[in-house]
């Protein structure tokens, strides 16, 4: 029969963990703040599993020796749809540039799949009520009152994107404004080349 003393190394002490106000579950927790000891940068490490950066997306690392990563929408262990998480502030040479890019578009279509694509690929969701709102002020600009209308998409950046009536023509002027960065300004510039 088994002593108490033979049976000691076998139990394992129980930790109680809390899961972070901000985060959805304690296993991102602790995969974001996993520090290797022998590399700075977690783009670097081969252990490094999960990756935030300088502005809050939360990514999976490509480890190629370059500092490119997968930015993901949910958490790849609980499943919850992640927010923007708060990091430690860039420093200014770093953070993304505020940049425009207008375009004219004809069909009032065209703008909701414009809103539904850049939504989405800044981590938000254009919601059919939200899409109601804009509808519905698209239809008043032509009053004097209403020179052009705003929709705020927040994601893991935040963009504004305008829509006015173009003066002297049929097409309807969409413009987007905030944190854009070049692999988001690229694919804008796309779906501007396919839509409008």
């Amino acid at each position: 029969m088994p002593t108490i003393a033979s049976l000691l190394p076998r139990i394992t002490p129980v930790v109680l963990r809390l899961r972070p106000r901000d985060l959805c579950c304690t296993e991102l927790a602790e995969h974001l703040d996993f520090e290797c000891h022998l590399h700075r940068d977690p783009l670097d490490c081969a252990d490094a599993v999960i990756f935030r950066d300088s502005c809050g997306r939360i990514g999976l690392p490509i480890h190629d020796g370059g500092s490119s990563y997968i930015a993901i929408r949910h958490c790849p262990w609980c499943g919850s749809r992640l927010r923007r998480q708060p990091s430690a502030p860039a420093p200014v040479s770093e953070r993304p540039h505020v940049r425009e890019i207008s375009c004219l578009v004809r069909d009032p279509e065209h703008v909701r799949q414009f809103l539904e694509r850049v939504s989405d690929w800044t981590g938000g969701v254009l919601t059919d009520s939200a899409w109601h709102t804009v509808r519905a002020g698209m239809e008043g600009l032509g009053s004097e009152s209403d020179k052009q209308i705003g929709y705020r998409m927040d994601g893991w950046t935040t963009i504004t994107a305008y829509v006015a009536e173009a003066p002297g023509t049929e097409h309807i002027r969409l413009q987007f404004v905030g944190e854009i960065d070049d692999i988001l300004a690229t694919r804008i510039d796309t779906l501007i080349e396919v839509l409008a």
